[in-house]
């Protein structure tokens, strides 16, 4: 019988366990979103953790198609964003947001991902509104209900003017409530999210919607230049994401026209 040296024995556990040494532990790369509400994130009951929703499926996707990298979920306030973003300090990315958002048309003051979905924000009304829409100034005299510290394009200047009255709330539920009680006359928010709420516990038929939208965009993945290495792997996997039209397959109730 032959026995294998010790020097020998220790050269073929080197062997063994080299890979898993070199590789080291995964980076851990902080995906933020400052929208809190359903169907981009869904909390759990206790509302302790992002358990489910459009952002938390691409970020899982993104883990998956990724082996040097953890792409961790986590929620924080647009105003903390915009802060750490204007003094260099923030060490993560943010998804789900547009360049024009952030005052970034051409594109040079970040690194943009691909688009990696088309959104629609809509107006909303209470049913029984007579309101004869044409245009955003026809809005002039009624109170809108909407998230506090939100811009939407000429609405916030309506607002601004006083021409338009704020009823300020603190998300797309309380902006539905202030129109069933008729506390407010308009709000708006994004068709996904109605059609969420439609699918729980708000009844389609106590709004209205008007036909044209506030706004139709593509939501990507804002990097900033200091994260540049994350790019390239967020890119494949939308890319991939993108030739696959039914990633989203099990959101179909919330994405489907109203």
């Amino acid at each position: 019988m032959s026995y294998l040296s010790t020097p020998i024995i220790s050269l073929l556990l080197m062997l063994f366990l080299a890979p898993d040494s070199i590789a080291g532990p995964q980076e851990i790369i902080k995906v933020y979103t400052y929208h809190d509400k359903p169907p981009y994130i869904i909390y759990d009951t206790d509302i302790t953790d992002i358990q489910a929703g459009i952002y938390h499926e691409l970020v899982d996707t993104l883990n998956k198609n990724n082996d040097v990298q953890k792409y961790e979920l986590i929620y924080m306030p647009r105003v903390r964003l915009e802060l750490l973003l204007q003094k260099g300090k923030l060490q993560g990315v943010i998804i789900g947001v547009n360049p024009l958002w952030f005052g970034d048309k051409d594109k040079q003051r970040y690194l943009w991902s691909k688009p990696f979905m088309e959104d629609k924000d809509i107006f909303l009304m209470n049913a029984e509104n007579q309101l004869n829409f044409k245009g955003i100034t026809s809005l002039t005299g009624l109170t809108i209900a909407i998230e506090r510290g939100t811009y939407y394009k000429g609405v916030t200047e309506l607002i601004n003017e006083s021409k338009l009255e704020l009823s300020p709330t603190n998300s797309s539920r309380q902006n539905l409530d202030m129109l069933a009680h008729q506390r407010a006359d308009v709000t708006i928010m994004s068709q996904l999210t109605a059609n969420y709420f439609f699918n729980q516990d708000y009844q389609r038929s106590s709004f209205k919607i008007i036909p044209q939208p506030h706004d139709i965009f593509q939501r990507s993945i804002l990097i900033p230049k200091s994260m540049a290495r994350v790019i390239a792997p967020i890119n494949k996997t939308i890319s991939k994401l993108n030739k696959k039209n039914n990633w989203l397959i099990q959101f179909d109730n919330w994405i489907s026209a109203i």
